[in-house]
């Protein structure tokens, strides 16, 4: 049903980064404009095609950004129902585009004490799904299912059109997806480095830490399940105003507009190879979505 818009995502080798040979992979390319889009159609056709759901089933997750997105447009186009637990921080665009594809929502409006809506909207979750029947979680913070979607189509892709790359730098936050790339990378070739690049703010690496964090898309108030079955070799954490140069400079150097996360793995990639002194190293980082999302929230205000 869905094998139409089954993409093998560009790899561009990025001009700005003269020290190394470096490439930038762009999983915005795909259908619905996000990495997550590749996981919403494995996982659903797998579990329907296992019997876990049913066209009766209620999908049901919590998501303010590309999951529920991806969920709502894959699960119309599966005849599916979905839920989204969303909250405030919601993008109208997102917000729009979920609604649009056919998905209810259900919005948290308190903030923990943190000031992420996160916890909040697992607890909704799970308060949600007790004693219904026909309801399945879709858990992108703790499902295997997950992590083997990434595995399967990011990572052997990764590997596939860059065999010989020694490092690849991939935001951490929800976990399933560098959990996957990672484990595809080091079955193709364990000596592969794989870095975790975070945001200051999240509490992924740092639980205590005061930081604020603005940016979407990267970092998170509590660390999953799906983060603790990543293979990663190293970790760097990168502050709000080098994730924003790094933005500008493969805006106006590389004409490429991408989502706020790519701008905080593009600053740690360069940072790391740079403090390690490791020129002349192939290297790859993962861009998780476009810059059309982030527009109002992030390139409005910051670059104006």
């Amino acid at each position: 049903m869905l094998e139409d818009f089954k993409v093998v995502t560009p790899l561009v080798k990025l001009a700005s980064f003269t020290d190394n040979d470096a490439y930038i992979k762009l999983e915005g390319s795909n259908l619905f404009g996000s990495a997550k889009d590749r996981c919403a159609i494995y996982v659903l056709t797998k579990l329907l095609e296992q019997g876990t759901i049913g066209p009766d089933t209620e999908i049901v997750e919590s998501s303010s950004g590309n999951m529920g997105v991806a969920l709502a447009a894959v699960g119309a186009r599966m005849g599916l129902k979905i839920t989204i637990m969303i909250d405030e921080s919601i993008s109208k665009l997102n917000e729009f585009l979920i609604t649009s594809f056919g998905a209810r929502t259900v919005k948290i409006t308190q903030a923990d004490e943190n000031g992420s809506y996160l916890k909040a909207r697992l607890q909704m979750v799970r308060d949600y799904i007790a004693g219904r029947d026909d309801v399945y979680w879709f858990n992108q913070y703790g499902n295997p299912l997950v992590i083997e979607a990434y595995r399967e189509t990011v990572g052997r892709e990764l590997c596939r059109q860059l065999p010989d790359v020694e490092y690849v730098f991939v935001a951490i936050s929800s976990g399933g997806t560098i959990a996957g790339i990672s484990q595809a990378l080091k079955e193709h070739n364990a000596a592969i480095q794989v870095v975790a690049v975070d945001l200051e703010g999240s509490k992924i690496f740092d639980p205590c830490t005061k930081a604020v964090k603005h940016l979407t898309g990267i970092g998170s108030s509590v660390r999953s399940e799906n983060v603790e079955r990543a293979v990663f070799d190293d970790r760097i954490v990168i502050d709000e105003a080098s994730s924003l140069q790094a933005l500008r400079d493969l805006l106006g150097r590389e004409q490429l507009f991408l989502g706020g996360s790519t701008g905080c793995v593009a600053a740690g990639a360069r940072k790391y190879m740079k403090d390690h002194g490791l020129a002349g190293r192939k290297i790859a980082m993962v861009s998780h979505d476009r810059g059309d999302r982030y527009y109002n929230n992030l390139y409005s205000k910051y670059f104006s």
